[in-house]
């Protein structure tokens, strides 16, 4: 049985994503992965050592952490190595890899604050110059200026103390323009804006609403409130990753292949608001149907929560959003569904029971009448036109 190393460097969700779909393609292929994990030290892996020891046929190197500077392209000599976030510009052209693509996050972000009628705008980096980061503010800056708004920017190095960054996190969101949507580089990020907002008192998502990246979903749905994030196609990335390597291992002198994934679409959660001029009361109702349209929720749950008779309730959801609250509670399962269809490994008769439908036949016959045509129709036609 052949062997690859898989080199990391991070504990991140997205790793573990991107080692799954990894194994995915190992099954097929009959290939053992062996993961290696960064040194305590925070020195380079002993590449060289390594490879004479599981004499390897190939290797691939996810680079997306802070440290990802550490695996280049030097240590593997003439191995074939297939790169997995690492900055395409420091890489050269002989180099082959899998990374985010430099449009789309940003954008995602943007589009969702402008549609709320959003008018101030800040992106919080704390990754130093991390290629992601640096892509992810430029886009979300250029798509608001776009509009004729401004982006303010919070930046640390991150090398900073917790307990420094925290204060200088808090007087910067204190100095901003309300209501306000922050768009941070990634889930640690926003997770750690919510954390500061709450101790100085600004309230999500009526005054700032925050964006994440990555969809993690533990850090997403623990954090308070919970975290609307950009997910992104990690499993695919790591399979594509594997796919690629046993190209190059099959033919030795090919040229590089090199590719970038898209984002999957916005995971929305209690973060974020609804729109421009909806009161409290109606704002809270759809944040609720936000966290719990997929557990199963019935109109008269929501209703329950604004003042008078469910029929005036009714009254005044609908002036307020256009919608009913049933349409509200499927509109926000069938967005869930769509996210859940993008993910091109997500089997499609377990996406019923996490979108709020009782029976995997009821969605089924609910798509087709939403959309036209089977899921499985809309999941190739969607990603045949990434």
């Amino acid at each position: 049985m052949d062997t690859i190393i898989f080199f990391h460097t991070s504990q991140r969700e997205a790793w573990r994503r991107e080692l799954a779909g990894a194994y995915r393609f190992a099954r097929a292929r009959g290939w053992r992965i062996q993961v290696v994990e960064p040194p305590d030290d925070g020195s380079a892996p002993e590449v060289k050592r390594l490879a004479e020891f599981w004499a390897p046929i190939g290797c691939i190197a996810e680079c997306s952490g802070r440290g990802g500077d550490l695996l280049t392209p030097r240590l593997f000599r003439r191995l074939p190595t297939v790169f997995l976030g690492s900055d395409p510009a420091t890489l050269p052209k002989t180099a082959s890899f899998v990374a985010p693509a430099a449009k789309g996050v940003g954008a995602a972000a943007a589009r969702e604050f402008l549609r709320a009628g959003l008018a101030s705008f800040g992106f919080i980096a704390t990754a130093g110059e991390a290629f992601w980061s640096r892509d992810r503010r430029l886009e979300f800056a250029e798509t608001v200026r776009l509009h004729g708004f401004e982006c303010a920017t919070f930046a640390d190095n991150g090398k900073s103390s917790f307990q420094s960054r925290a204060t200088a996190l808090s007087e910067w969101l204190s100095s901003l323009e309300k209501p306000c949507g922050i768009f941070a580089e990634n889930d640690y990020a926003a997770a750690e804006a919510l954390d500061v907002a709450r101790r100085i008192g600004l309230a999500v998502p009526r005054e700032i609403s925050v964006i994440g990246v990555d969809n993690d979903s533990k850090l997403c749905e623990n954090a308070i409130p919970t975290l609307t994030s950009v997910a992104l196609d990690f499993e695919w990335a790591g399979y594509r990753a594997s796919e690629i390597l046993d190209t190059i291992v099959r033919n030795p002198g090919i040229p590089a292949i090199r590719e970038t994934y898209p984002a999957l679409g916005i995971a929305r959660r209690g973060s974020t608001q609804a729109g421009a001029g909806v009161p409290p009361r109606i704002t809270g109702a759809l944040a609720y149907i936000r966290e719990h349209a997929c557990d199963g929720i019935g109109v008269a749950e929501v209703a329950a929560l604004l003042p008078g008779s469910r029929r005036k309730a009714e009254i005044e959801f609908r002036r307020f959003t256009g919608r009913s609250i049933y349409d509200e509670i499927e509109r926000v399962r069938f967005e869930n569904v769509e996210l859940l269809l993008r993910d091109r490994y997500r089997a499609i008769d377990a996406i019923a029971s996490l979108c709020g439908w009782k029976t995997e036949n009821a969605l089924r016959a609910a798509f087709r009448k939403r959309y036209g045509m089977p899921m499985r129709e809309w999941r190739r036609m969607k990603l045949e036109g990434q």
